[in-house]
């Protein structure tokens, strides 16, 4: 894949889908800032849109009654959901309207209870097309070799050189109008294409799945 491939790609949206359906029910239902928040915190809990929106109308939905996606899937071992639930609160989304730079989001983000690199990237995504706020995107991704972001760097760049892979981020960025974490996703989803393990369209395709015979089916559907 071209860098303008790649370009031509993350404009596409497949790859990041979800993120904006979850912006784009936001404004459906016209939730306020906070209910906005707590759905992408929702999301990012269970990684699954229709279980998002079942804990947005009753935090109290038990676990049971919820799906949880790909890494989210330890959400349901132990006591970790109940902890994740108690640990929402105003104080979070006060919290975090004090970091004026990703890199400030992502400290404090990554530092909530059960919300590591990956969940917090995932987050972060999703708010920055809540919040409505505009902030500095300055954080340096530290390409560690064994994540597929990287990967899908370097199969874009064409190298491994760190300094060169945050160039190609940088224009990337401008040449997007996208944020790091928009970024991250779709590179992600380019070492998953080189793998053949993915495809243009595979990232709508599991969100039709995921809502088949929903509540919310309908719904989706016209907003995507």
């Amino acid at each position: 894949m071209t860098y303008n491939e790649y370009i031509r790609y993350h404009l596409g949206g497949d790859a990041g889908v979800e993120e904006r359906m979850i912006a784009s029910l936001s404004a459906y239902y016209k939730l306020s800032r906070w209910d906005s928040f707590r759905l992408a915190y929702y999301y990012t809990t269970t990684y699954h849109i229709p279980s998002a929106l079942k804990l947005l109308r009753d935090h109290n939905t038990p676990k049971s009654e919820l799906k949880f996606r790909t890494d989210r899937r330890y959400v349901r071992i132990g006591d970790t959901f109940t902890r994740l639930m108690a640990q929402l609160s105003p104080k979070l989304l006060e919290q975090l309207d004090r970091a004026t730079t990703t890199t400030e989001q992502y400290n404090i983000v990554s530092g909530w209870y059960f919300f590591g690199r990956y969940a917090a990237f995932l987050f972060l995504e999703v708010w920055a097309k809540l919040s409505g706020k505009q902030i500095s995107d300055d954080l340096a991704l530290k390409f560690e070799p064994e994540e597929n972001y990287t990967k899908g760097a370097e199969i874009i760049a064409q190298t491994q050189d760190k300094a060169a892979l945050t160039a190609f981020i940088e224009r990337a960025k401008t040449d997007t109008c996208d944020n790091v974490f928009s970024l991250e996703t779709s590179l992600c989803a380019v070492a998953k294409l080189k793998k053949g393990t993915r495809w243009n369209g595979y990232y709508t395709e599991r969100l039709l799945s995921d809502i088949a015979g929903s509540e919310w089916e309908n719904i989706i559907v016209s907003l995507l």
